[in-house]
């Protein structure tokens, strides 16, 4: 298996409700283990990643770190991200490299994540100020005691989709009738979700498990395989095989996903509050550079941040400029990304019904945006 099929196997399982749901009875566990006064887990990660510092590179591309006036002003703080250091995070290795952090006197640690790490305990605990992590698991660690607020949205529409042979698509649910279509285990209570948002007789499906591994649908063994947007679909166009995407999100099944979550304490604490303004205003210029030029975040991640991942940099291109469908859309260009409106949070709430996760609207707060942006959409 190579460095992006896992790269889509753990980003894909981690956006399952059922998976999210796993997070229950262990939560308490997995906090006392990376408890106050137990070894940083940000010491932990610098150690073993290294700490992200603004960087240059010369005519060869090397980089190095590039000094920082007035560093010893900055105040240190860490974000842990969901997953490995790749296109997903380019806003952050763009606030890096740019210096938007340091701009708003930060010193700033990112944080890679696995498929075995959950950012919500490395926020508790206060080793990272802010955490990107999936809508179910968020939602289950708010549930089983976690003291956590959801800020922001990456992602304004959720990405997982039915993907098919370009010459074959599938277009709308009831397209799925007589259809062969691969879904893995942990994709299976999103489709149970899909399917009663869209009253689909099941019957008139044959559902095949498969894995996260899109050659099947290739060879054309299925008709359809449920996936995420920019991943499976970029991996296939690299090989040469277009494909159709047809999103969930257009189909009775809205939910924001890549979210930023941090402590309700720190919201409430007015120093605190100041670092997680000052924390996604850095996040807001970033990403505004990764939805102004994929190609540049994608060759960031490859060349910089993850380069010992040894990530296709096609695929990473492909995935960068897919991501961007996702991130930016017409509630950002009038409130500012990351912006979760009342309908969204809604919506949200309504498809996580359907899997049996339970949400309420005061786990979401535009506080911290709405320091931000200040009543535009750039950071004021």
């Amino acid at each position: 298996m190579n460095d992006v099929t896992g790269y889509s196997l753990s980003r894909r399982s981690l956006l399952q409700g059922g998976a999210a749901l796993g997070l229950g009875a262990g939560f308490a566990a997995i906090l006392a283990a990376c408890g106050s006064d137990s070894p940083s887990a940000a010491t932990t990660a610098a150690t073993t990643a290294g700490t992200d510092a603004p960087v240059a590179t010369d005519a060869a591309g090397t980089v190095a770190p590039a000094a920082t006036e007035g560093a010893a002003a900055l105040t240190p703080v860490a974000i842990q991200l969901c997953y490995l250091k790749n296109v997903q995070f380019a806003g952050s290795f763009f606030a890096t490299t740019k210096g938007y952090y340091t701009d708003e006197g930060l010193d700033v640690t990112i944080l890679a994540g696995g498929p075995s790490l959950a950012p919500e305990p490395i926020v508790v605990s206060g080793q990272a100020l802010v955490g990107i992590t999936h809508t179910a698991e968020a939602v289950a660690a708010i549930n089983n005691g976690a003291d956590l607020k959801i800020i922001g949205a990456g992602f304004q529409k959720n990405p997982t989709c039915f993907a098919s042979l370009a010459a074959n698509p599938i277009k709308s649910p009831t397209d799925l009738y007589g259809k062969k279509v691969g879904i893995s285990d942990s994709n299976a209570p999103i489709w149970d979700s899909f399917a009663k948002a869209n009253t689909l007789d099941v019957s008139k499906v044959t559902v095949v498990k498969v894995g996260f591994d899109a050659t099947s649908l290739a060879s054309g063994e299925i008709d359809a395989l449920m996936a995420f947007a920019p991943n499976e679909p970029s991996i296939l166009k690299t090989q040469g095989v277009d494909t159709y995407v047809m999103l969930l999100s257009d189909f009775n099944y809205p939910l924001m996903e890549d979210l930023y979550i941090a402590n309700a304490a720190d919201i409430a604490d007015p120093a605190k509050m100041k670092l997680l303004v000052a924390m996604m205003a850095g996040e807001s210029k970033g990403w505004a550079d990764v939805v102004a030029d994929p190609t540049a975040a994608a060759d960031l991640a490859v060349d910089n941040f993850g380069k010992d991942l040894n990530l296709d940099r096609d695929q990473q291109r492909f995935d960068a400029a897919a991501q961007n469908d996702f991130v930016a859309d017409a509630d950002t260009k009038a409130h500012g990304l990351f912006w979760m409106t009342d309908e969204k949070i809604a919506g949200t709430i309504a498809s996580l019904a359907l899997g049996g996760v339970t949400a309420t609207a005061d786990m979401f707060t535009t506080a911290v945006l709405a320091e931000v942006y200040q009543g535009g959409s750039v950071p004021a």
